[in-house]
């Protein structure tokens, strides 16, 4: 049994190492056969990988060429190794550049500093995370962040700023996510024990969600309004044997008890990127659309779900393409960026006049009060009534104008009123 001590302690103990190095050997004598199964091959990508110290890390920094998807500026992806796992293997197997590329967005993967705790693990260990007097891995992370961003020529826009990781890296991920709300708009958890566990606590789940959700909050502080506009993203694999599998439903619950998302829908993968798409997708959504999402891909192990490219240690060829998938998932219900933008209608061309004259029509009155209108949330984008982002099942609905929630799928039925010429609001029924 884990000794008080050692669920208080924040520095590493005896214990402590010898249960992280048992962990880390195991994965050693299984890393070849959780390796994925054939490699797909990575898309194409233009921009460059760079090398360099950040924040007391070594990190590798993907810039892309291409242009930022939003407005707004680039997103910032910050990807988190596993136990036994390094940077460059994310690098070389990790198929961020392809997405990265798609979304111009710019992607850091930071090794853990000075070999991790243990074996180059996170210390994403028990509850002594500070935001006041970050430390512990806490630190550096923030750290490169704020360097990233105060980067002009990265053009970096704060509100787009994401974290994810594998194992203790998905454990890690859940930490920041918890102690930083106001910096990280999504967090990306891959078979990630929950904040608060010790590291002999990965085989079964130790925590409540009473405790977990606690934790959470203990550690946001003052930042905790900050939750109101954040997403989750959890990922796992049905043949993970490393970190018990019900810490990722756990995870899932716990952020969408804290993010006030009471409403879960259940779909399939098909249709999502990656080489292999069995499995499910648990949505929860508040009033005003998706909050967290989790996923079970069947027959992925303890591995990151690349879905494509050489593959590695740790990392799974036979799975979906997460890297593309959670950075969909961000852009997508991202609550921190403007989306009240909608584009400029084409002009229609005026026709040239004819030489008969056309007598002037007699002008249609407009009819007294609004026109209600049911119909499904393909017919009102269509119509010019709603806008949405993202592929069928999975896209969510916005009114024009008012940016009401009125749900996710083309099939979709909904009621919108006008309350003015360019704004649609969602009404109970026509």
């Amino acid at each position: 049994m884990t000794s008080l001590r050692s669920r208080t302690t924040p520095s590493p103990s005896g214990q402590r190492r010898r249960s992280l190095a048992g962990l880390a050997a195991s994965f050693a004598l299984v890393g070849g056969l959780l390796t994925g199964g054939l490699a797909a091959p990575a898309a194409a990508a233009t921009g460059s990988w760079s090398t360099e110290t950040i924040a007391g890390m070594n990190v590798r920094l993907y810039t892309p060429a291409s242009a930022p998807a939003l407005a707004s500026g680039r997103a910032l992806m910050v990807s988190l190794h596993g136990c036994v796992q390094t940077a460059s293997v994310l690098q070389t197997g990790g198929n961020w550049a392809a997405t990265a590329e798609k979304y111009g967005m710019v992607v850091a993967l930071p090794d853990a500093p000075n070999g991790g705790v243990v074996l180059g693990c996170w210390d994403y260990y028990d509850a002594n995370h500070s935001r006041t007097a970050p430390a512990r891995h806490d630190d550096n992370l923030l750290g490169l962040v704020a360097a990233l961003k105060a980067r002009a020529a990265l053009g970096i826009d704060a509100a787009q700023v994401y974290v994810s990781g594998l194992s203790s890296g998905g454990g890690e991920t859940m930490v920041m996510g918890c102690l930083a709300p106001d910096v990280f708009a999504g967090i990306g958890i891959n078979a990630g024990p929950t904040v608060g566990t010790t590291s002999g606590q990965i085989s079964s789940v130790a925590v409540t969600p009473a405790q977990g959700k606690n934790t959470c909050t203990t550690f946001a502080g003052a930042a905790s309004g900050s939750f109101a506009t954040q997403l989750t993203s959890v990922v796992y694999g049905s043949n993970d044997t490393t970190v018990a599998p019900g810490y990722n439903t756990l995870n899932a619950q716990i952020m969408a008890s804290i993010y006030g998302a009471g409403t879960s829908s259940t779909f399939s993968l098909a249709g999502l990127a990656g080489t292999n798409t069995a499995g499910s997708e648990t949505l929860y959504a508040d009033a005003s659309g998706p909050r967290v999402s989790l996923v079970q891909n069947t027959n992925l192990g303890h591995n990151w779900p690349a879905g494509g490219g050489p593959g590695g240690s740790y990392v799974s060829t036979n799975s979906i393409d997460y890297p593309a998938y959670v950075t969909k998932f961000f852009f997508d219900n991202n609550r921190r960026v403007d989306r009240s933008v909608t584009p400029t209608p084409t002009p229609t061309a005026t026709p040239t006049a004819t030489a008969t004259p056309t007598p002037t029509p007699t002008p249609t009155p407009t009819p007294t009060g609004a026109a209600c209108v049911t119909a499904t949330l393909a017919e009102h984008k269509a119509a010019g009534r709603a806008i949405s982002y993202g592929v069928n099942p999975y896209n969510p609905y916005y009114a024009v104008g008012s940016q009401d929630y009125l749900g996710q799928g083309d099939a979709t039925v909904a009621s919108l009123s006008p309350s003015s010429a360019t704004v649609w609001r969602k009404v109970t029924g026509c």
